[in-house]
C-alpha cells in the first residue's frame, strides 16, 4: 500500500492507514485512528510497567538476585525502588535518541533489539520443553501435549529464523554500515538477554532472600 522509498520506519503503520482511507476519500479517520493506537499504547506501557517489576520482585525474594534496598515496598505494596530504578534505566536508554542523528533509525534499533530478546527468550523455552520431555518423561504433568518436541522444534527453527534475520538492515536504515547495525543489536540484545540475566544470576546471595508472607486465612 506503501511505496518502499516512502515508507518510514516509525510512522509506517499511520501511513498505511492513511494510504486505505485515502481510497475511500474518509482521511479523517487518520488522526482518530492514531489517537486510538496512542491510547493502546499507553495501555500496553502501563503493562510492561507493572508486569516485569512484580515479577522481579517475586523471584528476588523467592532467590535473592537482588539486594534488600531495592526489594522494598512501599506503604501501598508497590516495589517503588525496583519502578524508581527502572525508570532511571529507560531514561539514560532513551537518551541515546539525541547521539543517534536519525530519530527513525534509532527507533528502529531499539525495537529489533526488544524483538530479539524477546525471541532469545523464546528459543531457552523451546530447548527447556524439548529437555524435559527427553530427559524427565515421567514428569508430573497437569496435561500432556502431543508431538510437544516436533511443534517445539518447529518453534525453534521459526525464532531462530526470526532472529537472524533481525541481524539485517532494513532498506530504509539509512544510519551507518550493516556491520555497525550489527554490532549494536548484536551487543543490545546478546547484554540484554544473556549478560544481565547472567549477572542477576552470578552474584546472587542467600541473605537477599526475604521469608514469604503467611497467606490471609480466609473464613
Amino acid at each position: 500500500m506503501v511505496p518502499a522509498e516512502e515508507l518510514s520506519l516509525t510512522a509506517g503503520v499511520m501511513q498505511a492507514f492513511d494510504a486505505v482511507f485515502a481510497q475511500f476519500g474518509s482521511q479523517w479517520l487518520t488522526p482518530i485512528v492514531g489517537i486510538m493506537l496512542v491510547t493502546a499504547s499507553l495501555g500496553g506501557m502501563l503493562t510492561w510497567l507493572a508486569g516485569p517489576s512484580k515479577g522481579l520482585l517475586l523471584i528476588s525474594r523467592q532467590e535473592g538476585y537482588l539486594p534488600p534496598f531495592l526489594q522494598r515496598l512501599n506503604k501501598h505494596g508497590i516495589q517503588q525502588n525496583i519502578l524508581v530504578t527502572q525508570g532511571l534505566i529507560t531514561t539514560a536508554i532513551a537518551l541515546c535518541y539525541a547521539f543517534i542523528p536519525d530519530v527513525s533509525s534509532a527507533y528502529w534499533i531499539f525495537s529489533v533489539i526488544t524483538t530479539q530478546v524477546y525471541l532469545i527468550m523464546y528459543l531457552l523455552m523451546f530447548v527447556a520443553a524439548i529437555r524435559l520431555r527427553r530427559k524427565q518423561p515421567d514428569h508430573p504433568r497437569g496435561y500432556r501435549a502431543p508431538m510437544l518436541v516436533s511443534m517445539c522444534g518447529i518453534g525453534f527453527a521459526a525464532s531462530l529464523a526470526a532472529l537472524l534475520v533481525g541481524f539485517i538492515p532494513p532498506s530504509q536504515f539509512g544510519s551507518g554500515s550493516p556491520g555497525v547495525y550489527f554490532l549494536i543489536v548484536a551487543g543490545g540484545a546478546l547484554g540484554l538477554g544473556l549478560l544481565v540475566p547472567y549477572l542477576f544470576h552470578r552474584f546472587r546471595k542467600p541473605s537477599w532472600k526475604q521469608p514469604e508472607e503467611p497467606e490471609a486465612s480466609t473464613s
